[in-house]
């Protein structure tokens, strides 16, 4: 069931708080950059530190990618969906606030909270641990309500029982970035 509502508040900039594999996750519109930054300075976060993006499409990413191949999708369906985040290459559209060295972090998750939340807001969204940079990030959602301001909508929900953040590796090298 599409959420017109919550689609509506992150197109016009606002932010959510959200269950993931391993914790609370901040999520926006990754085309705005208003909300980009508001995310940054929620987290206190450099600006030079780049946001991984959730979807539950391959289809939900086409505005950042360029075509894909068939053998493209394969591989990245070997690990999608799942805790398994590809870099990917980007086309012209990205924004240059997304992307590293022309690549794009890209996750379709196998969390039922987050497939659900993607699916029904019809886009991708940011996903970015929710705490200050370098400290632990939050697990709980009383916890989420104490931290957050009042503007950040809260999806509610429990985390899953992933104890790490999901492995980043880079699509073109195989090379793993983080395990």
């Amino acid at each position: 069931m599409k959420n017109q509502r919550l689609n509506r508040f992150i197109r016009q900039g606002g932010i959510i708080a959200y269950p993931t594999e391993s914790c609370f996750g901040l999520g926006c519109d990754p085309k705005n950059r208003k909300a980009i930054k508001k995310i940054i300075k929620i987290k206190k976060r450099i600006l030079s530190k780049n946001f991984i993006l959730i979807g539950s499409s391959i289809k939900q990413f086409n505005y950042f990618l360029g075509p894909l191949h068939n053998s493209t999708s394969k591989n990245l369906f070997s690990k999608w969906p799942g805790p398994h985040t590809w870099l990917m290459p980007v086309n012209n559209h990205c924004p240059n606030w997304l992307k590293s060295n022309s690549k794009i972090a890209l996750r379709i998750s196998s969390f039922s909270s987050c497939k659900i939340l993607t699916n029904s807001i019809d886009m991708a969204i940011t996903s970015s641990s929710l705490n200050l940079s370098g400290k632990i990030p939050l697990k709980n959602y009383r916890d989420v309500c104490r931290f957050l301001p009042k503007q950040v909508k809260i999806i509610k929900g429990r985390i899953g029982k992933s104890k790490r953040p999901s492995v980043i590796q880079d699509f073109q090298t195989k090379k793993i970035i983080r395990s």
